[in-house]
């Protein structure tokens, strides 16, 4: 065995190459899916956030006050996402490839006004 001589450091091994890994979601049964028909999207200094909901189709009667008032109407979502920036760009490419794709098949979005109170 090679004896270690004091303030003399190991040689380093290089780093190995990186490699680029192709990631395929794989839902299974049991993997949650939420519908949802509103989001909302916020930032801090360090991360981009998506809050899901399904906003109800009828109000309650409090939500009917604040609403009539002006005032938001506060709905809980079913989940948010913390995307870190660097991913955000990849996001809004696949969507808008997707949002390509299912155009040309089904054609153009409408985009409804939705029903209040």
């Amino acid at each position: 065995m090679a004896e270690k001589r004091p303030g003399k450091k190991a040689k380093s091994e290089p780093l190995p190459d990186r490699i680029e890994i192709k990631i395929q979601p794989d839902p299974k049964p049991d993997t949650p899916s939420y519908y949802i028909n509103y989001a909302a999207v916020a930032h801090t200094e360090y991360d981009f956030l998506v809050s899901v909901l399904r906003a109800p189709a009828q109000l309650t009667p409090e939500q009917t006050e604040l609403a009539k008032k002006g005032s938001a109407v506060p709905v809980e979502p079913i989940l948010q996402l913390i995307i870190p920036p660097r991913l955000v760009d990849g996001l809004i490419k696949a969507l808008s490839i997707q949002k390509e794709k299912y155009e040309r098949e089904h054609g153009p979005i409408r985009h409804e006004k939705q029903p209040t109170g």
